[in-house]
């Protein structure tokens, strides 16, 4: 009896704690869950994992019920998302779910939530998709430096496809991490018994997706000579967009097995995306030679976060 008084105190907290945010938001022109509506998942996780799924679900129907009195149709559904985010983790944490399984849920749950708001019913949440669109290639179209016209290698609407979908893509992977890191983060701070992260730098990187990587950079360049059609070029686009992220990726683990290497390297070819083209190469030249630039780095290691 006594545990399940708790458990509904705790639920309750939960929900006020969602009513005072939504409230306070609500008088900032809905400035937080705008830019930071991920941040709303992580009170329902806390609670999903530590509570049963009957008690989740009495938090997830009050919150939702407290959202339909505060907040408007836009914000209702990033609380929404949230919640069934925060509903999804705290059942895996709770079944013992593998970290891989937690973050491909996260980034499912964030790829509909962003799919919705920003194509489907872009109208809706306030986003006019074409007219950003025909801005943005103009601009593209009429680049100078000193008042010298910069000639594109690849035609602006292919460009545009590449950005839009490289920052879509990145949003979610982006955000998918962060409430993955910060959730552990935090259970780790309130001493739960949950599985740490690990990263293992020993594993064989396919040598396909490096070499998938020089061939469609090499087909996206084409595009300025070839004429394909309006899909061909957006299923070209998508490719090179995906292994250039991918072998991104693995330059940047290269790089941060390299151990005689300033320690300010890593960090600044993270956060400064000109050294990104140079990074993927890194990552596609180790990719060919079968990793031995990262076993050469840093070989048998296993770090933990």
């Amino acid at each position: 009896m006594k545990s399940n008084t708790r458990k509904i105190t705790e639920g309750a907290m939960i929900v006020a704690m969602y009513g005072a945010i939504l409230f306070i938001d609500r008088q900032f022109a809905n400035a937080f869950t705008t830019q930071f509506n991920w941040l709303l998942s992580i009170p329902m996780i806390l609670y999903a994992v530590q509570s049963d799924r009957k008690y989740s679900f009495m938090v997830f129907f009050s919150a939702m019920i407290v959202g339909l009195l505060v907040a408007d149709i836009q914000t209702l559904f990033y609380l929404f998302s949230a919640l069934v985010l925060g509903f999804i983790y705290g059942e895996g944490i709770r079944n013992k779910w593998k970290h891989g399984k937690l973050l491909l849920w996260t980034m499912c749950v964030t790829f509909v939530c962003y799919l919705i708001s920003l194509y489907i019913f872009a109208g809706f949440f306030g986003y006019d998709l074409i007219a950003t669109r025909n801005e943005f290639i103009e601009m593209l179209e009429n680049i100078e430096i000193n008042g010298i016209e910069i000639v594109l290698l690849i035609d602006a609407n292919t460009l545009f496809n590449v950005i839009d979908i490289t920052t879509f893509f990145l949003l979610v992977v982006g955000e998918s991490l962060c409430v993955h890191l910060l959730s552990h983060l935090i259970f780790m701070k309130l001493g739960l018994d949950v599985e740490r992260i690990r990263i293992s730098l020993n594993f064989k990187y396919p040598k396909s997706l490096a070499i998938g990587g020089i061939v469609s950079l090499g087909m996206v360049y084409s595009l300025r000579w070839v004429e394909y059609s309006a899909t061909v070029e957006y299923i070209l686009a998508f490719f090179y967009l995906s292994l250039f992220i991918v072998n991104l990726l693995y330059g940047m683990i290269v790089i941060r097995c390299m151990r005689q290497l300033p320690k300010w390297v890593w960090p600044l070819v993270v956060i400064v995306p000109l050294f990104w083209p140079f990074v993927m190469i890194i990552g596609v030249i180790d990719g060919l030679l079968n990793g031995e630039l990262r076993k050469r780095g840093l070989y048998g290691q296993v770090r933990k976060l």
